[in-house]
This record gives structure tokens, sequence and C-alpha cells, in this order.
């Protein structure tokens, strides 16, 4: 059964229209269709993502149970359910009656979970059994669930069994209304009571009721962290049966409770006090007057009466978390000037342990970073190295992780970017590239930024600034020009020829340099100022939001504030250790390595320098 998720998720259970192609007599609506279709409200596919993507700029990623209705018969519902599992988390309950093999193929299922709902009186066996075997062979489900009306008790055992020889497991809801004068489910005998026992289903760990909770007066989060959203848009609480109205989904402003508050229903039919009553030890005590939205650890809960600082990272520029993850220092490239380590460095040449890996897997990186949303929302990872993209799987990590983080990948571009375009999409990643003659092809660099480009990626190239590459650093740059294409300058950091880089290019070197970019080129000039200079700028001492709105991470999992030698260490994410500061700190580091270094009061010049991806066309020139 759908699950109401507390880790600081919000649920939005949506009764997305009321038509459906079954007519169970046990149905909530029965007799009422034709009444209820009057409240069908049909937005286009664009108009609900505006709705949608409007709660995901308030809330972050929330969790939307499809329910109806017949979820699937309802208008562009596929393309509807593969641009919204770009944002949120995808519940739907279904009777299984369309193709849903066809409908898995088209979508991205990393978001996407479906209920299977098996209705006797209208359902083909064999095609719903085909339908759960897809579910389950693309690891989506595999329990089926199946209500006990008072005359479908004596086929439980019958039907259990014919799903087991499938490898599916069938669980049963309790019927809620009326059969024959009884009300349900207080109306369950003893003897329909024992039969239904052994294969009651749950929700959040509690099973479905046989007697009916109480529940009016107690505190529940219904409305703060779950609500109910019927076709026209009005949005009660909860679906008990005297819910209270919050708000209208389709209207400007719409926004939940800011406090769990007493429940108006008598009873709570659909189970959801499971996961949302404010009861026990393990929540913060109910007559506490700062209560506010809880912010519940996805490692520690809150002891009671403690209120944990929530801070809100959104209205703090640059209003998300940055986080710079050197993945691995491994690559398909050998160049000469690159400053990462690499297996000839002798013991101890890098601190910090910086050229130690982990690789704890996809599984348990998606974890990981999972617990970052929920702690801190949605983040922006930069994500470098090393070679992003021989990294093990990683195609399958940036996949699953984009669709809770956007990400920018650094690369050499030597990977098939077809597999980019196939996997990704342009407003979750965008694409920054590294050009290394000494082993690129110019011409097959600047075609794959092309098909990137054509299919609405951000992509920009970075160049070092080595000696040896200084004369055709132009020539380059000017072919980059022609595409439109940014060409940025990377001043070389490292030893040649006895001179210690960047401090000690020559005067022609800095002519090589300086003559490569226009004066209202911001990045460049910045970046070349800041580097070439004698002296780095010395931020010591002030108050500076890295470690609280940005962290640098390095490939075993250890966080610092920032890149900077003598930086804090702000703990380790795989261990579970890291956290972001709750405010702004004064610097500790004697040399500041970044132009973009978020210093506290100076917001104006560098927060526009810490951008996320924007869905949009990128001109090409040719």
């Amino acid at each position: 059964m759908n699950q109401i998720n507390l880790n600081n998720q919000i649920s939005l259970s949506w009764d997305v229209h009321y038509t459906c192609n079954y007519r169970c007599p046990y149905c909530w609506f029965h007799g009422r269709w034709q009444q209820l279709a009057n409240q069908n409200k049909y937005y286009s596919v664009a108009e609900l993502l505006k709705f949608w993507t409007n709660i995901y700029k308030k809330y972050g990623l929330v969790q939307i149970q499809f329910i109806g209705g017949e979820p699937f018969v309802y208008p562009k519902f596929t393309e509807l359910i593969k641009e919204l599992s770009n944002i949120h988390n995808i519940v739907i309950s279904s009777n299984l009656s369309t193709d849903i093999e066809k409908f898995i193929k088209e979508i991205n299922t990393f978001n996407v979970h479906i209920e299977g709902t098996f209705h006797p009186l209208f359902a083909n066996f064999d095609n719903f059994v085909r339908n759960m075997l897809v579910l389950k062979e693309n690891g989506i489900n595999n329990t089926v669930w199946y209500l006990a009306y008072p005359p479908q008790l004596k086929l439980i055992q019958h039907y259990k069994d014919k799903f087991k020889e499938y490898g599916i497991t069938l669980s049963a809801m309790t019927f809620w209304g009326d059969y024959n004068g009884i009300k349900y489910p207080q109306g369950y005998t003893e003897q329909e009571k024992a039969v239904i026992t052994p294969y009651l289903g749950d929700r959040e760990g509690e099973k479905f009721q046989l007697k009916p909770k109480e529940v009016k007066g107690k505190l529940c989060r219904a409305g703060h962290l779950y609500a109910n959203i019927k076709a026209d848009g009005s949005v009660y609480r909860c679906g008990g049966n005297y819910p209270q109205l919050i708000g209208n989904f389709f209207y400007d402003g719409f926004k939940l409770l800011d406090n769990p508050v007493p429940c108006e229903s008598e009873f709570c039919p659909c189970n959801e006090w499971a996961g949302l009553l404010v009861e026990g030890k393990e929540f913060i005590e109910a007559k506490t007057e700062e209560i506010g939205r809880l912010q519940i650890s996805s490692t520690t809960e809150p002891k009671v009466g403690e209120i944990k600082k929530e801070i809100n990272r959104s209205s703090i520029p640059p209003h998300c978390g940055f986080l710079t993850w050197d993945i691995h220092y491994a690559c398909n490239y050998n160049c000469s000037y690159c400053n990462t380590p690499k297996p000839q460095d002798p013991p101890g040449k890098w601190d910090k342990d910086r050229d130690k890996v982990a690789y704890p897997g996809v599984e348990r990186w998606l974890k990981i970073w999972e617990d970052i949303f929920r702690k801190y929302g949605s983040c922006e990872i930069h994500i470098t190295g090393g070679e992003p993209f021989i990294y093990p799987s990683f195609m399958e990590l940036i996949t699953r992780l984009s669709q809770i983080h956007t990400l920018e990948i650094i690369t050499n571009l030597a990977s098939d970017v077809n597999d980019i375009v196939k996997n990704v999409t342009p407003d979750r990643v965008r694409i920054g590239t590294t050009f290394h003659p000494e082993f690129a092809d110019l011409e097959v660099f600047l075609d794959k930024h092309i098909i990137l480009r054509k299919h609405g990626f951000e992509t920009w190239s970075n160049y070092v600034a080595y000696p040896p590459q200084l004369e055709k650093m132009i020539g380059y740059k000017k072919e980059f020009a022609k595409l439109n294409i940014p060409f940025n300058i990377q001043p070389f950091m490292g030893h040649f020829q006895g001179r210690d880089y960047p401090k000690s290019y020559t005067d022609l070197e800095l002519y090589y340099l300086k003559n490569c970019y226009a004066n209202d080129d911001v990045v460049n000039i910045k970046t070349i100022e800041w580097k070439t200079g004698t002296e780095y700028k010395n931020t010591k001492g002030k108050p500076c939001r890295m470690g609280q709105m940005y962290a640098k991470i390095y490939p075993i999992g250890d966080a610092y504030r920032c890149c900077a030698d003598g930086s804090e260490k702000l703990g380790n994410l795989i261990d579970g250790t890291f956290e972001l500061l709750d405010e702004a700190l004064p610097c500790g580091c004697k040399q500041c390595f970044c132009w973009r270094c978020m210093l506290a009061g100076e917001e104006e010049s560098w927060s526009r320098h810490w951008v996320v991806p924007e869905k949009r066309e990128y001109k090409i020139n040719v």
C-alpha cells in the first residue's frame, strides 16, 4: 500500500479524476460517478507541470500518490508521469487494465512505483498477472492488493494461492462501507476476522483496521506533511470522514499548514493515522509552542521536547547547497600538466588522504545522497575528478542521482555523448568539458559539443594554460567561439622548467593569456587575475558561507568547507558524520583559491556565478 514517508518528505495523494473503466460495487464512488465527474478538471501536461514545479520550489521533492478513479485513463497520463517523475516521487494505484509493459518502456522507473489492486468482478486474471510480472521483473512491485469485501472473503485463499504460483504476494485491505445494511469494518464477524487476519496488509507498519481507530482531537500532521488533492483542486488535510479544507492546489499561493493540528475526523479509514499522528517518544511533544515544521534527521530522531533548528537555505544566497565532489582520481588520459594524484606520485604527496578512493557502490551512494536531500533539499553537485565517466557504473549513478539533485559534470568528453543524451535531461544536468590537445582531436571534441547542445544541454569548455600550449590557445578559442561555446582559461598550477606556476608566468606568457579574452569576459578576467597575482586573496577572519552553502568532497567521502589548505572538516558522507554549518563563519585559511568564495556581505558580487541547470535551447553558430 502506498506509504506516507515522514523522513521530512511531504506526501500528497491526488484524486486525479473521477473516471474509471470499472464499476466495482464496493468503490468509495459507487453510484456517484456521474455526479463526481462534474468535478474533473483537465489541464495540459505543461500546466500541471507548472503547478507541481511550484510545489517543488516550496517543499522540494515530494511523493505524489496517484489515485482516482483509474489514473491510467487520465488524458496523456504517460507523458505526465514522464515529466513529473523528474522532480517528484510517484506512486500509482491502478487496476492494471492498461499495457504496463509499454508504459514502463516510456518512463524512467527510478522515481515511479505502481500498486496493483485486483478486482475479480472485472479483471482478467491472466492479463493482470502478466502486468504484475512486468512490475516484478522491473523491480517495481511484487504485491497485489485485494479488498476484503464480504462477498469476496471466500476467494482470498484461492487468489492468494494463484498469485503465489507466480511469486506474487497478496495482501488484503479492509472494506469501509455498507453491505446488506451492515456498516464495515466494525460489522465483520469473528469468523470473517479470522479469515481476513492472515492476509491483512499494513500502512507504515500498522495493520489495516478491523476495528476503527478513534482519532478525533489527536494532534496530527495531516495537512502539514500530507494532504489529499481532489479532482477540482480542492485540498483537504486527509481522506477522513470529516476532512478539513486547506486550500486549492490550482490557485497561486497554495501552501500546507505550518504545524500539526488536532484531527477533526472521528475515524481514519485510510490508515493515514499510522504515519501522521503525533504520538510516542519519537516525536516532539504536542504542546511545545515552537513546534514549527519538523526536521527529522535521517540518522537520529529528535528527543522529546527537543527542537532542531531549521535552516532555510533556500533563502540564503546562492539559494541551494553546492557540493563539489571529486568522485575519484582515475583517468583515461595522462596529461603532463594534470595536478591530481597519480599512481607514480610518492606516498604522502597529497594530504587529507586525497589520493584514497571509496567505492561503496551505486545503491550506497544513492542512499547517502538521499540523506543529503532530506537534510538540505535538492543540491547542485559538481562532479569532477579524475574522469567521472570511467567511475564504476557512473551512468547509472547520475541517471538516478539527477532525479533528486541537479548535476554539473566536468569531463574530458572521451565517452559516448549519446549515452548522456539517452539517460539524463538538460534541466537536471550541465556538461562542463576540458579540452586536452595532448589527447583529444579538436574536430571530434567540437562535434560532441554540437550533439549535446542540439539536445538542449548547456556546455562549455575549460583549457589549461600550460606553457607549451599557450601559443595555440587563441586559435582554439576562436574555433569554440564559432559555435558560441564558452572557452574558460584555467591557469596552470604546478612546476615547469624549474618555475612555480601560476605566479611565475613570464610577461610573454601573460600576454598570451590576457589577449585571449574580451574586456567583458568576467569569468576569465576574474580567474586569471586571481590566480596569476603574486598573492592569493587574503580572506582569513572574514565571515564566509563556504561550509554553510558549499562543501568540497574528496573520493574517500571526507568533506571540507572549501578546497583551500587548512579548511575545516565537516565530516564524512560515507560514515554519516557530514553536516553543513548553520551559519557563515570566519575563514580560517591563509590563502583563498577561488574568486567565487562566498564571503558574507558580498553576495551581490558572487551569488550570480553559482548557478544550476536551466531547461532551454543553447544557440549553436554554424
